[in-house]
């Protein structure tokens, strides 16, 4: 139910917020944006007893951050390059002979475009929009070995994928936008597992506030 009323409560202020602002262009400004939501992906945390000690793992979360920036090539187009993580996961095995630790993540790293539909001009607040990305999802995987010795183990995977989104953008004021996007990320396997999994593909919802910077002051 949090998962719902987080989404919700965001827009219903953002929209209370964009009440106060005066229609603006976008045309040749920049943007800067930090990017918060969720995915698909289950979280499993587990522990487990056994002869040789004990094992916890803590799967991926679904916790999706990242920052991204922006510029409006014009009013109805802008240019956009993304970077964050969206995947997590932990794993702790502790027995006789020392501790494992093994930490992972999914990093992707994504070059675009977004498209603002026709009725968003400069005397709307609300800028509803279709999205478009492709570049790379890099896959992390590190082991510490922990014992007589320190012995670390660093694996890194390559990925090429896309992503596809809808949102809208709503003008908070003439320095400050916020965002609700619904993507879906689609790409190739990993050669090797990372945390777990070959493919991270799947849906996600992101929250966003930006600040805009430059263009036109009408």
């Amino acid at each position: 139910m949090s998962t719902i009323k987080l989404p919700v409560t965001f827009v219903l202020l953002a929209v209370a917020a964009s009440t106060h602002t005066s229609a603006q262009s976008l045309d040749k400004r920049h943007q800067i944006e930090l990017r918060l939501g969720g995915w698909s992906q289950v979280t499993d945390s587990r522990t487990a007893v056994g002869p040789g000690g004990v094992e916890t793992t803590v799967s991926s979360n679904g916790f999706i951050g990242g920052l991204a920036y922006g510029h409006w090539l014009q009013e109805d187009l802008a240019f956009r390059i993304s970077a964050g993580m969206m995947a997590a996961s932990m794993d702790v095995e502790a027995s006789v002979s020392g501790v494992d630790t093994e930490f992972a993540a999914v990093l992707p790293f994504l070059v675009g475009m977004r498209y603002y539909l026709p009725k968003s001009t400069r005397r709307e607040q609300f800028r509803p929009f279709l999205g478009i990305g492709a570049g790379t999802f890099v896959g992390g995987q590190e082991i510490t070995r922990t014992g007589f010795v320190v012995v670390v183990e660093s694996r890194t995977e390559v990925a090429f994928g896309a992503e596809f989104e809808a949102g809208v953008g709503i003008l908070l004021s003439r320095k400050v936008m916020a965002t609700v996007a619904l993507a879906y990320d689609l790409m190739t396997d990993f050669e090797h597992p990372i945390g777990g999994s070959s493919n991270y593909s799947g849906p996600q919802m992101t929250l966003g506030i930006s600040l805009l910077m430059g263009g036109r002051t009408n």
